[in-house]
């Protein structure tokens, strides 16, 4: 059996340089397959490499297919974790605001 979920990016600029490496490593504390989808491209959620091809930008809507033995434990993890981002381009190129810890993924769909 597998874990999969709709999710929508809610983080600026996506996941991008650092918060797409700390999804990485996050990804990687589990035994289970992770596998993202971004339109008809998909990539290995515990390759940064693999996961930079994809582009998974701020608002898209990405699925995510999760397969192994600790699989349901590591999408609960995911649907709930945080990081430190920006809310928004505006937050970002403004340098008087900071990144804070925000939720990143938005529900959408359980499968």
């Amino acid at each position: 059996m597998s874990q999969s979920k709709k999710v929508k990016i809610l983080i600026y600029p996506g996941l991008h340089a650092r918060p797409g490496s700390e999804f990485v490593k996050f990804c990687q504390k589990f035994d289970s397959e992770i596998e993202i989808k971004v339109g008809d491209k998909r990539a290995n959620g515990k390759s940064l490499l693999s996961l930079f091809k994809i582009e998974p930008k701020q608002f898209s809507i990405i699925d995510l297919r999760i397969a192994g033995s600790d699989e349901v434990e590591l999408m609960e993890n995911l649907i709930n974790w945080k990081t430190d981002a920006y809310k928004s381009k505006e937050d970002f190129d403004n340098e008087n605001i900071n990144e804070e810890e925000l939720l990143v993924f938005e529900v959408i769909k359980d499968e």
